[in-house]
């Protein structure tokens, strides 16, 4: 059974949305003559690398990581690949109308500019009328190869989707390596009491 990986390895100085916390991930203790274990710290911001944003993020009474059904995380995904010459993403730029998935991920090859400053301030960002679409048909969650889901500075599409409960994966990696329409989906988040999570993000090949 094979896979496709979309989750950027978290690491020391893995490139942060600006104004996040940077990323340290250090030796607590080395396995040495006296001690058998080695120990890892990590301090991170929860939106760092390929995360899952939770309701709660932006809605005050929203739901936290730890309290999305787990079913919500496995589904098939509907693949959709955006052409557009503008950096807003319209219902034409892409499959999403007529798929029957309750997971999207949509792929605008934005990740080649991942450690740039171009890739946080440029984006191409989700338009109104795709996440009313998204809402309308009962998506559960949406994944995406840019940093937001909005245009930077703004937060519109982040809240009109969490307030409808509809997840949202950024920063995933690996689309080169998609060729058919639809996946079998895993977006696996940490089981943690907060806005977001770091995610585990994979399809599965056949």
């Amino acid at each position: 059974m094979e896979y496709i990986d979309l989750t950027y390895k978290l690491k020391n100085e893995i490139p942060e949305y600006p104004g996040d916390p940077k990323t340290k991930l250090d030796y607590f203790k080395k396995a040495d003559e006296t001690d058998s274990s080695t120990l890892f710290k990590l301090e991170t911001g929860l939106h760092t690398g390929t995360h899952m944003d939770s309701p709660f993020h932006y809605i005050t009474n929203g739901k936290k990581i730890s309290q999305l059904p787990l079913e919500n995380f496995i589904g098939e995904a509907s693949i959709n690949y955006v052409e557009s010459k503008s950096k807003e993403i319209l219902v034409k730029n892409c499959n999403l109308k007529n798929s029957k998935e309750k997971i999207a991920i949509i792929i605008t090859g934005w990740s080649e500019y991942f450690g740039s400053k171009k890739y946080f301030y440029e984006n191409p960002y989700i338009s109104n009328e795709l996440a009313d679409m998204i809402i309308e048909k009962n998506i559960k969650g949406i994944a995406i190869d840019t940093c937001s889901v909005d245009k930077y500075g703004e937060n519109t599409i982040h809240k009109k989707l969490l307030e409808n409960n509809v997840w949202i994966v950024e920063n995933i990696t690996n689309c080169d390596d998609l060729n058919k329409t639809n996946y079998n989906s895993f977006f696996i988040p940490l089981n943690i009491e907060a806005e977001a999570s770091p995610v585990r993000a994979f399809l599965k090949k056949d």
